[in-house]
C-alpha cells in the first residue's frame, strides 16, 4: 500500500478505521511514518501510547511494513493476519495486555527484533522456534512458568530477556543457542542452571538477580567469553572452583546471597575489575585475592570477616574498597601498598588501631572509621594530601595528632561521640573545610584559630563542657549550621549577627541569661531554638528577623516579651513557648 497524501491526512484516515478505540488521534503521545520517497510505500509506523485496543486492518494491509512499533497501548489480542507478514523485521507490542501468542507466529520469516515485554502472556507457543532470522527476544514483565524446548532452535538469537516472570526452570536446549551475547534472567523463581549452559559460547552477560538458586552449576566455568555475572539476591552458600575458569569476567556480582568463603580459584580471575560480595556470611578471604590485578572495586560489607589476608597489598588497582559492618579487630600493615585507593569504608568493625603506614594511601579522599575502638590516630594520617571526607565518629578517642591539621584538602571532618578534651590550635589550618562535626565530646573550649575555617557550613558542637565560644566566630560568614546546644554557654559572641548566610541555630539546654542584639541581624535565619535557657527577655532586635519559620522558647524565665512575640508571629512562624 502507498502513501498518497501527507502523514497527517492519512492519520486521519487510520482514526476513522480505529474507530471509538482512538477517540482522538491527539491521545498518540508520539508517532512517525517511515516511507519510500520514490514511491509513497510505507516501512516503518510508530504509534505510541495511543489507547489502541486491537491491531486495525489497515496497519496489517500495509504489505510492505519493516518496522511496526505500537508500545503502551491496550492491545490485548495478537492478531493471526498479522502473522503472515513477509516483511516485518522489527516488531514492538511492549506494554500492552497481550494474553497470548497464535502458534502461526512462525510464519513472520523475516523477523528479526521482537518485543514483548510488559504483557500478560502466561506462555510461549513451541513454533516461536520456527523464526529462523531472530536475532533478539524481550519477553520480560509477563507471567511466564515455562520456556519451550524449541527456545534452542533460535540459532541466530543474540539477546534473550526473560525476566520479570515466574519461570522455574529452564529447558537444556537453551545451551543450543551458540549466538546468544546477553541473556536476563532476573526476578524469577529459578532454582538452578541446566549443565547445558557451558554450550553458550559467545554468551557476554548472564544476569540471574533474585531468583532461587541454591548453587550454581561446575558447567558454568565453561562460560569463556562471559564478562558480566550478576547473581544478587539468590540463596547461594558455596561458589564451584570452576568459577575461577571464566577468565574474561570483569564484574562479579553475588550481593545478599548466603556464601561462607571463597574458592581459592577465584585468584584466577585476572581481568576482574568490580566484586560485590555485600550482605553474605564470609568470614575469611583466601590469600589468592591478592592475584586480582585489574581489580578497582572490592565490596565486602555486612559479613562476618575478622581479619584480611597480607596478599591485599597486591591489588595495585584497586581504587575503592568496602569492608563496613565486620568484624574486623585489626588491618594488615600491606594496606599501605595500595597507592590506587580512594575510598576506604571501615565503619562499624572492631578496629582498635590503625597501621601506621596509613599515610602512605597517597590516593585516598575518603576514609571511614565510624563505630570503631579506635584510641589513637598515626601521625602518618597528615600525609593524606588529597583526603576529603574523614569520619572518626562513635571511637574512643581522647585526643587528636596535630599532623591532622595538614589534610589540606579535608572538606567533611566528622569527629564526634568521641572522648575529645581538646582540639589542636592549628585546626585553622584546614580552610577547605565545609563540615565540622564535634558533637558528644568532652570540649571544654575551641580554639580561636576556628575562625580561619572561612568555608565552613556545618559546625556542630553539641553536647559537650564548652563555657565560651570564640569571638572569631564570626568570621565564619558562609555558616548554614551551627549547633550549640548542651553546653554550659553564659553568652554567645556579641557579633554573631555578622553570620549572614546563618539559616539553623539550635542553642538550647545552655544557661544563656541574655541573647545579643546583633542576633536580629541573622537574615537568613528560619529555626532558632533556645529551649532550656535562663533568658529573661528577647532582643527587640529579632522583630526584623525576616526568614524565621520556627522558633523555641520552651523552658525559660521571660518577664515581658509580649511586643517582640506579637511582632514575630505577624509572620506565621511555628512558635513554641
Amino acid at each position: 500500500m502507498t502513501l498518497l497524501d501527507d502523514d497527517l491526512e492519512y492519520l486521519k484516515d487510520l482514526e476513522v478505521e480505529i474507530g471509538s478505540t482512538l477517540p482522538k488521534i491527539q491521545d498518540v503521545r508520539s508517532y512517525s511514518i517511515g516511507y519510500r520517497e520514490k514511491d509513497g510505500v510505507v516501512e516503518s509506523l510508530c504509534l505510541f501510547a495511543g489507547g489502541l485496543e486491537r491491531i486495525p486492518n489497515l496497519i496489517i494491509s500495509f504489505t510492505n511494513l519493516k518496522q511496526l512499533y505500537l508500545r503502551g497501548n491496550n492491545i490485548t489480542i495478537f492478531p493471526e493476519e498479522l502473522c503472515y507478514s513477509d516483511s516485518i523485521e522489527l516488531l514492538d507490542l511492549s506494554e500492552n495486555r497481550i494474553k497470548s501468542i497464535p502458534g502461526e507466529i512462525h510464519s513472520l520469516k523475516s523477523l528479526r527484533e521482537f518485543h514483548l515485554e510488559s504483557n500478560d502472556l502466561n506462555n510461549i507457543p513451541e513454533n516461536i522456534g520456527l523464526l529462523e532470522n531472530l536475532e533478539y527476544l524481550d519477553i520480560s514483565g509477563n507471567k511466564l512458568n515455562t520456556i519451550p524446548n524449541s527456545i534452542g532452535k533460535l540459532a541466530n538469537l543474540t539477546f534473550l530477556d526473560l525476566s520479570n516472570n515466574e519461570i522455574n526452570s529452564l529447558p537444556e536446549q537453551i545451551g543450543m543457542l551458540k549466538s546468544l551475547k546477553l541473556l536476563y534472567l532476573g526476578n524469577n523463581n529459578l532454582k538452578e542452571l541446566p549443565e547445558s549452559i557451558e554450550n553458550l559460547i559467545s554468551l557476554n552477560r548472564l544476569n540471574i538477580r533474585n531468583n532461587q538458586l541454591n548453587k550454581l552449576p561446575i558447567s558454568i566455568g565453561g562460560l569463556k567469553e562471559l564478562t558480566s555475572l550478576f547473581l544478587k539476591g539468590n540463596n547461594l552458600e558455596e561458589l564451584p572452583d570452576s568459577l575461577g575458569s571464566i577468565t574474561n569476567l570483569k564484574y562479579l556480582g553475588l550481593k545478599q546471597n548466603k556464601i561462607k568463603s571463597l574458592p581459592s580459584s577465584i585468584g584466577s580471575l585476572n581481568k576482574l575489575e568490580n566484586l560485590s560480595l555485600l550482605n553474605n556470611k564470609i568470614e575469611a578471604i583466601p590469600n589468592t585475592i591478592g592475584n586480582l590485578s585489574s581489580l578497582m572495586r572490592f565490596d565486602l560489607q555486612n559479613n562476618t570477616i575478622t581479619y584480611l589476608p597480607d596478599s591485599i597489598g597486591k591489588l595495585k588497582s584497586l581504587k575503592i574498597l568496602w569492608l563496613s559492618n565486620n568484624k574486623l579487630k585489626k588491618f594488615p600493615n600491606t594496606i599501605s601498598d595500595l597507592n590506587q585507593l580512594e575510598l576506604l569504608k571501615l565503619n562499624q568493625n572492631e578496629l582498635k588501631n590503625l597501621p601506621s603506614l596509613i599515610g602512605d594511601l597517597k590516593s585516598l579522599k575518603e576514609l571511614d572509621l565510624f563505630d570503631n575502638k579506635i584510641a589513637q590516630i598515626p601521625e602518618s594520617i597528615g600525609y593524606l594530601k588529597y583526603l576529603e571526607i574523614l569520619d572518626l565518629s562513635s571511637n574512643q578517642l581522647e585526643n587528636l595528632p596535630k599532623s591532622l591539621c595538614n589534610l589540606e584538602s579535608l572538606k567533611e571532618l566528622d569527629l564526634s561521640k568521641n572522648k575529645l578534651t581538646e582540639l589542636p590550635a592549628c585546626i585553622g589550618n584546614l580552610t577547605h573545610l565545609k563540615n565540622l562535626i564535634l558533637g558528644f565530646n568532652l570540649l571544654e573550649k575551641i580554639p580561636h584559630s576556628i575562625g580561619r575555617l572561612r568555608n565552613l557550613e556545618t559546625l556542630d558542637l553539641g553536647k559537650n563542657n564548652l563555657t565560651s565560644i570564640p569571638e572569631t566566630l564570626r568570621s565564619l560568614t558562609n555558616l548554614k549550621f551551627l549547633y550549640l546546644y548542651y553546653n554550659n554557654l553564659f553568652t554567645i559572641p556579641q557579633d554573631i549577627g555578622q553570620l549572614q548566610n546563618l539559616e539553623y541555630f539550635n542553642i538550647s539546654n545552655n544557661k544563656l541569661e541574655f541573647l545579643p542584639e546583633s542576633i536580629g541581624l541573622l537574615s537568613s535565619l528560619e529555626y532558632l531554638f533556645l529551649k532550656s535557657n535562663k533568658i529573661t527577655e528577647l532582643p527587640k532586635s529579632m522583630k526584623k528577623f525576616a526568614s524565621i519559620k520556627h522558633l523555641n522558647l520552651e523552658k525559660n524565665v521571660f518577664k515581658d516579651t509580649h511586643k517582640v512575640l506579637e511582632e514575630l508571629k505577624k509572620n506565621k512562624i511555628q512558635l513554641i513557648l
